[in-house]
């Protein structure tokens, strides 16, 4: 992986304001890109985004082989509890897009698709599909070894045609975007009339995020370039032609909550995060927390936020 990283100062994209203050000064603990990482908070509208950051050039630097949204498919894992684990969280994020979208089949975007492992199933379900992938080692894993549709790039340099897609999904991408906004938009611009955005986001509300501060996974410098809350993706949405229907958690934080640790740990001792890494991954490790991520979910205090929202512009 190169560490070459170029910076580009940029302004609030939600508002455009240029006026913001510091609220976390961060390293990459976990992947070690090079650099001090800044986030701000925007004094006129609340956006936290990362300022400087990398630009478009150094994006295949901020994701290494080994990054855990990079992992080999489900059907090669070797423990049947995590293949089983695994599949369950694709399933669900199926029964979701079926449930709020109304369709049983249709014509699916999924906006950094990553190797695929969705749009697998979505595709086996009887939808079709498409995917937009800018890290080239991911777009080309799906490819290849789905034989999927994937573009490689950024959506807004995607060549699909206005109104093509019933559901753009974005599970935890939107944060990793350039310009959410731009983004966006050009989602609207391809959804057909009151198709549906399914979004999942770190939860700015979380437990989690007020027990480790900086050291919460959701921040995840330099790949996180945005940090969301309920007002600001809200504002975002209705600027970009959407209406919200719904807001839940939905999964468990098992494994943020151990990325959360392992951030925390290897700040201190690099050798002791590694030791969590291999118990966090300890089949039934995570049974016992199970009861107190349901609770934190329907209280929606947990790691992830899922929104799903309709166009509502021509």
């Amino acid at each position: 992986m190169s560490t070459d990283i170029q910076l580009e100062t940029v302004n609030c994209d939600l508002c455009g304001s240029d006026k913001s203050r510091t609220i976390y000064n961060l390293r990459d603990t976990l992947y070690q890109v090079p650099g001090e990482f800044t986030f701000h908070l925007c004094l006129d509208c609340g956006l936290i985004y990362l300022n400087p950051r990398p630009s478009h050039k150094s994006i295949e630097a901020l994701y290494p082989h080994v990054y855990h949204s990079f992992r080999s498919p489900i059907d090669q894992e070797g423990l049947p509890i995590i293949r089983w684990m695994r599949q369950r969280k694709i399933s669900k994020r199926r029964h979701l897009i079926e449930h709020y979208s109304g369709f049983q089949k249709g014509a699916l975007l999924d906006v950094g698709c990553s190797t695929g492992l969705f749009l697998n199933e979505m595709s086996r379900a009887g939808w079709k599909v498409w995917g937009v992938e800018p890290v080239t080692v991911a777009a080309n894993f799906a490819k290849q070894y789905f034989d999927l549709n994937v573009f490689n790039g950024l959506l807004e340099e995607s060549p699909f045609t206005p109104g093509s897609f019933d559901v753009i999904t974005f599970w935890d991408v939107l944060e990793h975007t350039f310009s959410p906004k731009s983004t966006l938009t050009r989602a609207s611009v391809l959804l057909r009339g009151n198709g549906l955005l399914a979004i999942s986001i770190p939860n700015w509300d979380s437990l989690e995020r007020r027990l480790f501060g900086p050291y919460w996974q959701g921040l995840d410098p330099p790949r996180h370039f945005f940090v969301f809350t309920r007002k600001t993706l809200s504002d975002l949405l209705d600027q970009t032609g959407f209406q919200i229907v719904d807001w839940r958690c939905e999964v468990s934080g098992y494994f943020s909550l151990a990325l959360s640790l392992e951030r925390m740990m290897a700040s201190k001792n690099r050798y002791f995060a590694l030791v969590l890494r291999k118990m966090a991954n300890v089949p039934g490790m995570r049974l016992p927390f199970e009861p107190m991520f349901m609770l934190l979910n329907w209280l929606k205090k947990g790691s992830t936020i899922f929104v799903f929202a309709r166009k509502t512009r021509s």
